[in-house]
């Protein structure tokens, strides 16, 4: 199997709606030969592969019923924030993280003293000056 990028002119339909030539209702095309003996996934392309985790999960699972747990924190954090999100949006605000300061942010990893907070050490790193966004002061 050749390898591609599973976008572009070749892996889309170019019709009007774009849809991948590769999807659920096919089953992503999935090769089992190419499977068992070259990539684990047997779908031509990462973006392919990538699009089959995300439809492949199926429908949204009821979590109002859920319980988590103290290992669960980001989970927790990551779904408050994007509530948060959500009500700023129905509020007629713009979303996080749409401001164009962040597209100047940096990647850092710093290892820092327990009582010096990541704010301190890390967002004066991650921006110029002039460039860090509001929320971030």
């Amino acid at each position: 199997m050749e390898r591609g990028n599973g976008n572009g002119p070749d892996y889309v339909e170019q019709s009007g709606e774009f849809r991948s030539f590769r999807n659920a209702r096919n089953n992503w095309m999935i090769d089992r030969r190419v499977q068992k003996y070259e990539t684990f996934t047997g779908i031509d392309g990462i973006n392919t592969q990538d699009r089959a985790v995300q439809e492949g999960m199926g429908p949204i699972v009821d979590r109002s019923k859920e319980y988590l747990g103290p290992a669960d924190r980001a989970i927790i954090a990551t779904r408050r924030l994007l509530l948060q999100a959500v009500r700023t949006v129905q509020e007629g605000g713009d979303p996080p993280g749409v401001d164009t300061s962040y597209y100047s942010a940096r990647a850092i990893e710093k290892i820092f003293p327990r009582e010096i907070t990541w704010r301190e050490t890390v967002l004066p790193e991650m921006y110029a000056e002039d460039k860090m966004p509001a929320a971030a002061k």
